[in-house]
């Protein structure tokens, strides 16, 4: 059986068990939107480099996200560090092709403490990905009050009900990345966004009240799974890695007023390349659409309210493994 689980504290839970349940689209969406315009977006060809990443662990199988960057006889996936420090087998599933996984690692620097911004891992492919471009990989500083489109594979529900359906089916949303966390905008390492009610203002809690058209908030499932910004020439990037849920109202459940936190991919370029032995595409540090607010708003860093991790792992055993 599949589930996605989560960890409050150091608690692990399963959400939902998938091979009992019926699929449902991933995330939760505005409650008065359509979820065809969530599909839509969903579909643009930018975002066919997430897939899903289902993770054998010593007590079940759990499920994340995550984004092809390199391709070939080297094809690597990012995902969350969460989704792969205790793994015993891995599968990242794209264009309805299962691929087994050879190698993984997560930041060397991760201990399981979500706020510090670590949370950040890499996969090796057993063999090429056939028919899907890797993500380009961003490694600019103009991240704040860019809108981002998030993928994954998360539960789904509304801003109103919160994430209660299960999880499996990709789908895409968007948000305004609202503040840095752990750093300021040179060596911040986290990236956050907050699910805006377009009937409550004091849902609130970063950046601007008004909620995109699109807007969404991450939910368990989502894990790993890709944030992406367009460049003023079109581009698309990967700005960041989906990494946890932080609620203001004591219920982490993907409700308006929550906040997602994601780990910032050019903080890590360097990680990356020294493990996958890349190079980054020419161009990709381009100013984004979307002008950063001037006074960014002072939010409580992660670590002072309740966290999330949003996939798949949270083991008892502290132990790094690279295969």
């Amino acid at each position: 059986m599949l589930r996605t689980a989560l960890t409050v504290v150091a608690a692990l839970s399963a959400l939902c068990v998938l091979g009992l349940l019926p699929a449902a689209q991933a995330g939760t969406v505005r409650d008065d939107k359509p979820l065809d315009l969530y599909l839509s977006l969903t579909g643009q060809p930018q975002y066919a480099s997430v897939g899903k990443l289902t993770i054998q662990a010593a007590d079940g199988w759990y499920m994340g996200s995550g984004t092809l960057i390199s391709n070939g006889d080297t094809a690597w996936v990012l995902t969350a560090a969460h989704c792969v420090y205790d793994a015993i087998g891995l599968t990242f599933t794209i264009g309805g092709v299962n691929y087994a996984a050879k190698k993984w690692v997560a930041n060397p620097n991760w201990t399981r403490n979500l706020s510090k911004g670590y949370d950040i891992g890499l996969v090796q492919l057993g063999a090429e990905v056939v028919g899907v471009t890797p993500a380009f990989r961003y490694t600019g500083t103009g991240e704040l009050g860019a809108v981002a489109t998030i993928v994954g594979f998360a539960m789904t529900g509304t801003g109103l009900t919160g994430a209660t359906k299960p999880a499996g089916n990709k789908l895409a949303g968007q948000n305004t990345i609202d503040k840095f966390a752990s750093g300021n905008s040179k060596n911040a390492r986290i990236l956050m966004t907050d699910f805006d009610n377009p009937r409550n203002r004091r849902d609130s809690i970063m950046g601007s009240a008004t909620p995109l058209n699109l807007e969404y908030m991450v939910a368990p499932g989502d894990s790993g799974g890709g944030l992406f910004v367009t460049d003023k020439s079109g581009k698309t990037y990967l700005a960041g890695v989906t990494s946890f849920l932080q609620a203001y109202d004591g219920t982490l459940n993907s409700d308006y007023g929550d906040c997602g936190g994601f780990t910032r991919v050019s903080a890590f370029n360097s990680w990356i390349n020294s493990i996958i032995g890349g190079t980054l595409a020419s161009g990709a540090s381009l100013a984004l659409d979307g002008t950063p607010p001037a006074a960014a708003a002072t939010v409580p860093e992660p670590a002072t309210l309740g966290i999330l991790a949003l996939g798949a792992l949270a083991l008892a055993a502290r132990r790094s493994r690279r295969h």
